[in-house]
């Protein structure tokens, strides 16, 4: 028997409407689940052991940390421990770059129809019938009807339903739009994003979840502008650690064997999870009561060093009432639900199941509500290793061009300090009793005694050790020149000029280095548009099932924005005031696009300038709003042209000039 998602017809708000699909939380349910969401983590835990030292190593590597045994290394031989800061100013760079162009516009994303609209066949019906009667008018008036003519009415009938059919659809699609950028913007989706990224760049895998359902106080002004605080149900998005995700053994993406996610919680958001769909009050209230004064931790390796990167120095010891839970997705067979309570499953099925568990408490647990059985979840790396969950960071791309800086570095420094002053040997045997040989000062006296080999040499020499300064600072100049090939984040992207030399040194050149650098990293930003397109497609989805507005629905796709950001805004902007100068100088091209397109170029160079755009330029629905007031007028005074006419000739026993002829004004011939 095949499972079928059917979504019910929504009862009050949208996300009110969304029910747990066929589940009972009972003792049963609870007691299995949590015993096989423990089996899960263990096995998870223990196959993430080295990915959680990449992690950590990425992590170190950006902030300027040497890894605990090369520390080691180094305080052994007494010499410098600087550090390089080249791998934070790559990730830095390349953040702010992907930032730019991801999140320029209020809107990383468009809506257009999934497919060219079709006019519905009652329509076409009904344009049949329109131009049938036409023609019937036509011949009663006594004229001759050709039927190349009626099949060419039908065409261009039409055409005409065609073209606001198809401008209908692109209404509907950016009314849909606004509403999920509206969702966007309260759900946190920008700065989620900007965690995000932060993540794409520094760590093999970055995660990004959503949508999520949580209930969340709101303020709003009542009577005489009284405070009113409510408890809505709101749909976020969040950046998820991956120190937090906990992926199968065999995993190659987050809808394959089963996902884990660590959740730091606090007993006040686990309060606010009371009245959610899908989770249990009462396992809630166990857990708070239990330990919302102690606290509960999933102590895994890795997280004291974890914390002291992120700056919780101590955290293990002062946890802060912390409670760690844990979120279950993964496929279930039917016979283990049967088992476990559940009813209304079949017991050869597959179901996947979402579960929350706090030590031995499960405060929730729902089968998947996504249509598609989908989990929430999207991943991006820097660079995607076919087959596996966890890419290829940007700090392990260059961690050998790091190694060679901070080696040359270091040398530089000891050199440095080593050649930057005199060398003394001292025959000990020689000097006075009571010589202090570990200071050194200007006109200081050595008495040594004579030379018993007779061979006169000082009791105390002194040497020069030799410079070799500039040997390595080519060898870090080199190395560092190599990071720019290695991540395609050259350093005249950020600002330096030392490598726009050539072709950088011009304005047109320099906007050449730029495009060619795009192109290293538009497979990046083309990675990230795919998560932004997954993450409101599934808004989309759940507006079309449960949001009661009609007038925002149809067959849309998503399409994101990020790629065309490649292209410098300044270029665009310019490229838009020239074709607006074209538009408004040539009569041709203003008729071709006519006073909506104008005024759609208007605005978005104004936009393009920080203007009140408002102030400025009407919005296309009013100078469609005014185009129909001024159409409908029109038409009511060509209706009253016959009426008026026939009053002249009754009057003047003159006929009015045809609409359509220009009368010669007096001197002036025809």
């Amino acid at each position: 028997m095949t499972n079928v998602y059917q979504a019910s017809a929504p009862v009050e708000a949208d996300i009110r409407a969304v029910q747990a699909q066929g589940v009972d939380n009972s003792d049963l349910i609870a007691s299995g689940i949590a015993g096989h969401i423990n089996s899960c983590w263990t096995q998870a835990k223990m196959a993430k052991t080295d990915v959680t030292e990449r992690l950590l190593k990425c992590e170190r590597q950006r902030r300027g940390e040497y890894d605990p045994d090369k520390a080691i290394d180094i305080a052994s031989t007494g010499g410098s421990d600087i550090f390089m800061m080249l791998t934070d100013v790559k990730c830095s760079a390349a953040k702010s770059w992907i930032q730019d162009v991801m999140l320029q516009s209020d809107r990383p994303f468009d809506l257009v129809p999934s497919q060219e609209p079709q006019i519905p066949p009652e329509v076409r019906m009904s344009i049949v019938d329109f131009v049938r009667m036409e023609a019937e008018d036509y011949v009663q008036a006594g004229q001759q009807l050709h039927p190349e003519s009626f099949r060419s009415r039908m065409s261009e009938v039409h055409d005409i339903i065609s073209v606001k059919v198809k401008e209908e659809a692109k209404a509907t699609a950016e009314r849909m739009a606004q509403v999920i950028q509206d969702q966007l913007a309260t759900g946190k989706f920008r700065p989620a994003m900007q965690d995000f990224i932060d993540d794409f760049v520094t760590f093999p895998t970055a995660i990004f979840k959503g949508p999520s359902v949580r209930k969340k106080k709101r303020l709003q002004w009542g009577p005489n502008f009284t405070p009113i605080v409510l408890n809505d149900m709101i749909r976020e998005v969040e950046r998820v650690s991956p120190y937090d995700i906990f992926p199968s053994a065999n995993a190659m993406g987050v809808d394959d064997g089963f996902l884990i996610q660590r959740h730091r919680l606090t007993a006040k958001t686990l309060e606010s999870m009371k009245g959610v769909p899908g989770y249990s009050d009462d396992e809630i209230d166990q857990v708070i009561v239990r330990y919302g004064r102690t606290g509960y931790r999933y102590t895994e390796y890795g997280d004291q060093q974890r914390d002291d990167l992120e700056g919780k120095m101590n955290s293990q010891m002062h946890n802060d009432h912390l409670i760690e839970a844990l979120e279950f997705w993964g496929p279930v067979m039917g016979d283990m639900l049967i088992q476990w309570g559940m009813k209304d499953v079949e017991p050869t099925g597959v179901y996947e199941v979402n579960a929350w568990q706090v030590a031995g408490f499960t405060i929730k647990v729902v089968l998947n509500p996504d249509p598609l059985g989908e989990r929430p979840y999207e991943i991006a790396s820097w660079r995607t290793i076919p087959g596996a969950f966890w890419g290829m960071a940007l700090p392990e791309n260059m961690r050998d061009v790091q190694i060679m800086c901070n080696a040359a570095s270091r040398a530089l420094a000891n050199n440095m300090g080593i050649g930057s002053g005199p060398q003394v040997e001292v025959v000990v045997d020689r000097l006075a009793d009571g010589e202090d040989v570990t200071q050194m000062y200007p006109w200081k006296i050595w008495q040594t005694t004579s030379d018993k080999t007779g061979g006169g040499q000082p009791g105390v020499r002194f040497f020069m050790p030799e410079m070799k300064a500039a040997e390595l600072m080519g060898i870090y100049n080199q190395f560092a020149k190599q990071a720019d090939e290695v991540t395609g984040i050259p350093n005249y992207i950020y600002g330096s000029g030392s490598g726009a030399s050539g072709a950088g040194r011009t304005a047109s050149g320099l906007s050449m280095l730029m495009d060619n650098a795009a192109k290293g990293i538009k497979s990046a930003v083309s990675t990230i548009d795919d998560v932004v397109v997954m993450v409101v497609t599934r808004f989309y989805t759940h507006n079309m099932i449960y949001n009661p507005d009609p007038y925002i629905k149809g067959d849309f796709r998503v399409v994101a924005k990020g790629s065309m950001g490649l292209v410098a805004k300044e270029q665009i902007q310019v490229r838009r005031n020239e074709f607006l100068n074209l538009v408004l100088s040539n009569q041709v091209a203003l008729q071709i696009v006519g006073p909506e397109g104008a005024a759609y170029l208007m605005r978005e160079t104004a936009m393009g300038l920080q203007m009140d755009v408002d102030k400025l330029v009407p919005s296309v629905e009013m100078m469609k709003f005014k185009k129909e007031q001024i159409e409908a007028a029109m038409q009511q005074l060509q209706a009253a042209m016959p009426q008026i006419a026939q009053e002249t000739n009754v009057a003047g026993d003159t006929a009015p000039p045809p609409m359509n002829t220009v009368q010669p004004q007096q001197g002036v011939s025809a």
